[in-house]
């Protein structure tokens, strides 16, 4: 059995350090969104009776405008170079689908996993976290390839021999 430093995967993640600190912290900011996504569907939903797939639209965007700051703000801090509106209408176009993919999702499925799982509320917020899954996925790399494409890839500084001996007569 190869070891996972022998994996393609692995070598592709090593040099590409930076970046893959990028979608920890992409990760990171869209755990937040989700936090106040989920936080504000269910409020919309189960306190104030709104229909799902409202109630979805609504807190997808408020969630959005969140992520959209916190990724200007810390994921891509060389985005503040340019003015916001160079990367908002783009981002928000992205999000539109994946709001898209959301309210498919909760289409579908919503109803089956409720109906599985015995409860609305514990089938609209599964529903809702495979959707988020998937979404993340999509936000991610449609975001580095067309909403901040112009933030330079960051690629690890490359290593000597002498720089990975050293390491080695470290340990």
């Amino acid at each position: 059995m190869k070891s996972i430093k022998s994996t393609r995967l692995y070598g592709v993640a090593r040099a590409n350090k930076p970046e893959v600190k990028r979608f920890v912290k992409f990760a990171i900011v869209g755990f937040s969104g989700l936090i106040v996504d989920f936080t504000v569907l269910n409020i919309l939903a189960h306190v104030f009776f709104m229909a799902s797939w409202l109630a979805l639209a609504i807190a997808f965007i408020i969630a959005a405008i969140n992520n959209f700051i916190w990724n200007r703000l810390w994921v891509y801090p060389e985005s503040r170079q340019h003015s916001l509106w160079k990367h908002f209408p783009t981002f928000l176009i992205v999000n539109a689908v994946g709001l898209l993919i959301n309210e498919t999702i909760l289409l579908l499925f919503e109803a089956p996993i409720g109906n599985f799982v015995g409860s609305a509320v514990i089938g609209l917020n599964l529903t809702k976290a495979i959707a988020a899954v998937i979404v993340m996925i999509w936000n991610f790399f449609v975001n580095r390839l067309v909403t901040f494409r112009d933030i330079k890839w960051q690629k690890r500084s490359p290593v000597t021999v002498a720089d990975e001996e050293q390491v080695v007569s470290a340990l």
